[in-house]
């Protein structure tokens, strides 16, 4: 299992999985600028100063996370989705282990999430991770969906 920055070999997995996930795992539609944000990461994410990780396992990818950046020293991980047949690899963490790394090593002094309460596995370990629940930094663009947001300092 590789964690892989952002490659065109991978541009529509990020689409794929996350959509997949919203719609099936969650029960939502995805809104127009999450759309916007999965068909353009170069746009979206990367030009701004983020990133978007992919795991994979040989030519399959098996799980997807962005890094937006919000502000000079403060990111947030959004869409961080690991497919159903990978789910209990650990992957998710290994995920957000690489989003924290990436903004350590660009000089970011905050990761922020957003997230549900039906994801209660999820916000565990982001818990477990170091995570604490915080209002919504200046940046973050809130969705209708979000019920809690977290942030852990670095």
């Amino acid at each position: 299992m590789t964690i892989d920055n952002y490659s065109e070999n991978n541009k529509s997995d990020f689409e794929r999985i996350w959509v997949d996930w919203l719609l099936n795992t969650m029960g939502i539609e995805p809104q127009q600028e999450d759309l916007e944000d999965v068909q353009n990461p170069i746009k979206n994410y990367i030009k701004q100063g983020g990133m978007v990780f992919y795991a994979n396992k040989g030519k399959s990818c098996l799980g997807v996370v962005a890094v937006k950046r919000l502000n000079e020293l403060e990111y947030e991980f959004c869409k961080l989705v690991v497919t159903k047949e990978a789910r209990g690899m650990g992957l998710g963490k290994m995920l957000v282990q690489k989003c924290l790394d990436y903004v350590i090593a660009v000089g970011g002094t905050a990761l922020y999430l957003q997230s549900f309460h039906k994801l209660e596995i999820a916000v565990i370990m982001y818990q477990k991770m170091g995570f604490l629940d915080c209002p919504a930094p200046k940046g973050m663009l809130v969705v209708d969906r979000t019920e809690i947001i977290m942030k852990k300092e670095l």
